[in-house]
């Protein structure tokens, strides 16, 4: 037995949810869409681990490109942090897919539909 609307299994005998008060059914009786909506928070935050592990790649990857201009400016190039060479468009799209990610992320632990 199973209660529809927030899922606890109970053993056979019990008729209704002590949380809920409402009638326990079949786990054979629920409908399909109810295990594929308790799957929709799960994939986001899937989905937001992967945005968050790209955006530290191509960090990773714009940082190793910018050694060169790090070794111009030790001898002689501009000061500046390590990033201060490159593109600000660039940062910017770093910057907004970094908080899309977090934003997928937080979306997907705090979503009701998640188990």
């Amino acid at each position: 037995m199973i209660c529809p609307k927030c899922k606890v299994e109970y053993e056979n005998g019990y008729t209704q949810c002590s949380d809920c008060h409402i009638d326990l059914v079949e786990q054979a009786d629920l409908p399909q869409h109810v295990y594929r909506i308790s799957q929709t928070g799960l994939s986001m935050i899937k989905f937001g681990i992967a945005l968050l592990f790209v955006c530290m790649f191509e960090l990773m990857t714009v940082i190793t490109l910018n050694d060169a201009y790090i070794i111009q400016r030790t001898y002689g190039g501009s000061h500046g942090g390590i990033l201060s060479d490159i593109n600000p468009i660039l940062k910017l799209l770093l910057g907004v897919q970094f908080i899309i990610s977090l934003l997928v992320l937080i979306y997907g632990f705090c979503s009701k539909e998640r188990n």
